[in-house]
């Protein structure tokens, strides 16, 4: 027999977004491994501040469902003279923040908002880089550990492109659901008769307003979660000239005033279960 792709030996990293996706390769890693993971072996999920309150309770139904401990972390900076240890916070299902928190201190940071314009770093410092500097505070060095993703088989675009970014070169990337030919379709199914689920209508996705998915998906959006706008436009009046997405939160409000309603099933090849890492270039959360 072959090796099981989820059997993962450590020192590794497993980012676990909140999402249906990487939670399904939660599970079948911790069953490859008979429910209790390698001491080396460590699960993460970065909280942004701003992902969907059903998310979080997902994530902590997963951790006490499974008996999987899961590390919530939050950016604090990214600045390389402060020590790596105090460069996040570890939280956890109650204390963890629900105002948008760490995002706030990164837009800070950068005196700046992510954008089609600035770039689109919300990923690359709110999660990818928390979760590596979690790991170096344990003292592993980027290279030293394998970064376990929840990239799909109907995904493989981004299986390909991540390796073949140079700033991934030293990273040791693991695709498990990838390698075992796990589709959208599989996970769906899956979850359909699993005893919970995420709260969370097909379409919408963990980051409520995500602004770097498509026109049509923002404007669904905006229609299902509106109390979540005003966060999203205050701070795009406040860095004026900027949006955070190609079409500012004040025009896809406009949208959705205007344009004709569109059930979610439309909506899907746009937005589909998203997963932070699924849709910033930086990658991997």
């Amino acid at each position: 027999m072959g090796v099981n792709p989820y059997r993962i030996e450590g020192p590794a990293l497993i980012s676990f977004s909140g999402g249906r996706t990487s939670a399904y390769m939660l599970w079948h890693i911790l069953d490859a491994h008979d429910g209790k993971l390698p001491d080396d072996v460590h699960v993460c999920f970065a909280n942004t501040g701003k992902e969907r309150e059903e998310t979080l309770r997902f994530v902590h139904e997963c951790e006490t469902r499974w008996s999987v401990r899961v590390n919530w972390l939050e950016f604090v900076t990214n600045r390389k003279r402060v020590p790596v240890e105090e460069r996040f916070n570890v939280v956890g299902y109650n204390s963890a923040s629900r105002g948008g928190e760490p995002f706030l201190r990164l837009i800070a940071l950068k005196k700046a908002i992510p954008s089609t314009v600035s770039g689109r770093w919300c990923t690359e410092y709110l999660k990818v880089s928390t979760m590596a500097d979690f790991m170096g505070a344990l003292g592993y060095r980027e290279g030293a550990f394998s970064d376990v993703i929840g990239f799909r088989a109907d995904e493989y675009d981004r299986v390909i492109e991540l390796p073949a970014k140079p700033r991934n070169a030293k990273r040791r990337l693991v695709f498990p659901l990838a390698t075992v030919g796990i589709r959208k379709a599989d996970i769906l199914t899956w979850w359909a008769s699993h005893p919970f689920d995420l709260g969370l209508e097909r379409g919408t996705g963990n980051c409520g307003q995500c602004p770097f998915l498509s026109r049509k998906a923002r404007v669904a959006r905006v229609r299902l979660f509106p109390e979540d706008v005003p966060w999203w436009s205050d701070l795009e009046r406040a860095h004026r000239g900027f949006t955070f997405g190609e079409d500012s939160f004040a025009d896809i409000e406009r949208m959705a005033r205007e344009s004709p309603l569109l059930p979610l099933s439309d909506i899907e090849a746009d937005a589909a279960e998203s997963e932070c890492f699924g849709w910033c270039d930086r990658s991997a959360a």
